[in-house]
């Protein structure tokens, strides 16, 4: 079986790639929950300023102001779309990152357990050879003994 401490040394490579994938996938949640807040931020926007030409709707308003209202408009919707998009791309990211870093995690767990069996398998060969020893040292003590009294 492989040494435990080139084992260690590459279970603390997985830890430090383990550690890299959550920065990652940290990292693709914030951008995703950013490019929400965006979107909410849009909407609102777009919500306010219908409100507010629909306000102004009463009074009368030249033709070209209504023509720039629409495109105006046409160009928010143009902006929230893009940010959905965006969001979808992101969140497809954040699952790609999500299962990457499983993956990762995965072979750490692996890693870590192939290190403890490997202890736990050196703990009882030693244990086993110092029980050998023990059982050497007493028949050895048992036969100088049987060798005295019969002298």
């Amino acid at each position: 079986m492989a040494d435990p401490k080139q084992l260690a040394k590459v279970l603390e490579l997985a830890d430090k790639e383990l550690e890299k994938a959550q920065l990652q996938l940290r990292s693709a949640r914030s951008q995703a929950d950013a490019l929400r807040e965006q979107l909410k931020q849009l909407q609102a926007y777009r919500f306010d300023y219908v409100k507010q030409a629909d306000e102004k709707a009463g009074n009368l308003v030249a033709a070209n102001h209504y023509q720039q209202y629409y495109h105006f408009i046409a160009k928010l919707d143009g902006a929230i779309n893009d940010q959905h998009t965006q969001i979808h791309a992101a969140d497809e990211a954040v699952v790609q990152f999500q299962q990457h870093w499983q993956l990762i995690q995965q072979k750490q767990k692996a890693l870590a357990l192939l290190i403890d069996k490997e202890h736990q398998r050196r703990a009882a060969r030693a244990e086993k050879r110092e029980q050998s020893e023990l059982d050497e040292f007493a028949i050895q003590q048992y036969l100088r003994s049987r060798a005295q009294r019969m002298a």
